[in-house]
């Protein structure tokens, strides 16, 4: 195949970081290249570059054959070089084909924009992508999945030939990245290049068909999908093997004594009749498809959604829980599902994401002893390894991954007894993962009790020592550690849907996920 975009020995500085280093890398017509590496190898820097956000030190960058050099992310776009950010970049306050032509409207005469011809013109680009809504409707009144159609809808209407996807399933569930997929099949189709960075490696098996993986600022190997494994790309990147990222040195014992125990707990209709136990040092994980109640379970334990019925019991005495602070207060913490929305105050800074839950323990006399927030801030810091040159860096200048170490750390500084996990390694690399894998285990290990949650079923087997699986907010079943296997849950979770569909006469969908 013809190459579109090629690279050439790319180099890219910073004060006092080399982030690309002799960069080498390609793209060919019509293909769907994934781009991988841990946070800080060098994706998003080489990304930029390709756009016309950074320019280079030194390297050659040719596009057909030819030379060019971008001064301008308008110059890249001009070129047929576009680029989806995770952030989407779209203006919330506008319509549909207003965002699709922002800059590029269309007029009547030299000066009125014509209103009309802009809506007709979007639609175009909408029907392509099987995209239903009205063109004149508001973004900010739409989904994450549907913004995303509306970014490639605007690069579609500049014939853009090179589409960059930055971790674009990142806020999507099943069904939408699906449905993603098969729209990146069918630009794929039509000539379209896409180079696709994600930090799901699965994903990248099912839709790439080569693989580069960064390390380090520099190339560490480019492969046909066909010719690699996930076992391959995750020691491409780590230099760690999968085994190492659920195991630890450490033994540890789950104790008899029981420090969770939920009796018959229902929440409107979406949690039913919810019945568990957690033993001190046990992690308990919970599977469940898309939509079976998992995180409002974990809500509904917490006080963050109203219960209708059933009971909680913490250590043995019955807790009355109606609000997340009753639950803090007793000792069950919380890591949400959505860090930036949910679990930080990302304009803040480190050391006071960590002393939100617990500002009473810093009060002295009605005022914050800063000397000891700031020591307790920095000994947290350096427990779990947040990578940050002081406490006092904005939470939103961090990785993923230090992010959401952050959240850990927020909620360990109130020393729990019990911490309740909704997938903890969304959206981190693998590196970060395997650094959040022991710290769970860490914990455990210390006795606390952890219900883990996780879209992501081998990891979910691959932590826990005991798995409940849960189907349309009920616990349908239970499985030991010699019982979990991916296979088995699979099994009895859509067996049990299926068994449900008939017995209710319901049509179910040709393809369930965990997620």
């Amino acid at each position: 195949m013809a190459v579109v975009l090629c690279a050439r020995g790319i180099n890219k500085s910073f004060p006092g970081v080399r982030a690309l280093i002799d960069v080498d890398f390609d793209v060919e017509k019509g293909e769907i290249h994934a781009l991988a590496g841990e946070n800080g190898a060098g994706k998003s820097t080489l990304m930029k570059i390709l756009s016309g956000v950074y320019s280079r030190d030194a390297g050659e960058l040719e596009l057909d054959g030819k030379a060019v050099t971008f001064s301008s992310p308008r110059e890249a776009f001009d070129n047929g070089i576009a680029i989806i950010h995770q952030e989407l970049n779209l203006a919330p306050n506008l319509s549909i084909a207003k965002n699709i032509y922002l800059g590029r409207y269309a007029k009547k005469g030299k000066i009125f924009f014509d209103e009309k011809k802009t809506l007709s013109d979007s639609k175009i680009y909408l029907d392509e992508l099987g995209f239903c809504e009205d063109p004149g409707t508001l973004v900010s009144h739409l989904t994450i999945a549907k913004q995303q159609m509306v970014e490639i809808a605007k690069a579609l209407s500049v014939n853009s030939r090179i589409l960059i996807m930055d971790e674009p399933t990142s806020a999507l569930n099943v069904n939408e990245t699906n449905n993603l997929f098969r729209i990146m099949r069918s630009l794929k189709d039509r000539g379209v290049s896409i180079i696709y960075i994600s930090h799901r490696i699965d994903e990248m098996f099912v839709i790439a068909d080569r693989i580069t993986i960064m390390k380090d600022g520099r190339i560490a190997v480019t492969k046909p999908i066909p010719e690699t494994n996930h076992e391959d790309v995750v020691h491409y990147m780590t230099g760690k093997s999968l085994d190492d990222y659920y195991s630890t040195n450490e033994a540890r014992t789950v104790k008899d004594r029981e420090v969770l125990r939920v009796e018959n707990l229902s929440q409107m209709k979406i949690v039913r009749d919810v019945s568990l136990s957690l033993k001190q040092g046990e992690i308990l994980g919970i599977a469940g498809l898309l939509g079976s109640g998992r995180t409002e379970l974990l809500k509904a334990i917490f006080g963050a959604d109203r219960t209708t019925s059933g009971k909680i019991f913490l250590d043995g005495k019955e807790m009355n829980i109606s609000s997340p602070c009753d639950s803090v207060m007793r000792g069950i913490a919380f890591l949400p599902e959505d860090r930036k929305l949910e679990g930080l105050h990302v304009a803040r800074n480190i050391r006071d994401n960590i002393a939100l839950p617990s500002l009473k323990r810093f009060a002295k006399m009605g005022f914050v002893d800063l000397a000891r927030h700031n020591k307790d801030a920095k000994e947290m810091i350096s427990a779990i390894n947040i990578k940050t040159q002081d406490e006092k860096k904005v939470v939103k200048q961090l990785s993923g991954g230090n992010q959401q170490k952050v959240v850990f750390a927020k909620w360990l500084e109130v020393k729990p007894k019990v911490l309740l996990l909704d997938d903890p390694t969304r959206g981190v690399d693998v590196g970060a993962k395997a650094e959040i894998y022991r710290l769970i285990r860490d914990q455990a290990s210390k006795g606390m009790g952890i219900i883990f949650v996780s879209s992501e079923l081998p990891e979910v087997l691959g932590i826990s020592d005991r798995v409940l699986l849960i189907n349309e907010g009920s616990i349908i079943g239970e499985l030991g550690k010699s019982e979990m296997n991916e296979e088995t849950v699979m099994l009895k979770l859509t067996r049990y849907r299926k068994n449900t569909a008939n017995a209710e006469s319901c049509v179910e969908p040709a393809k369930e996920s965990v997620g």
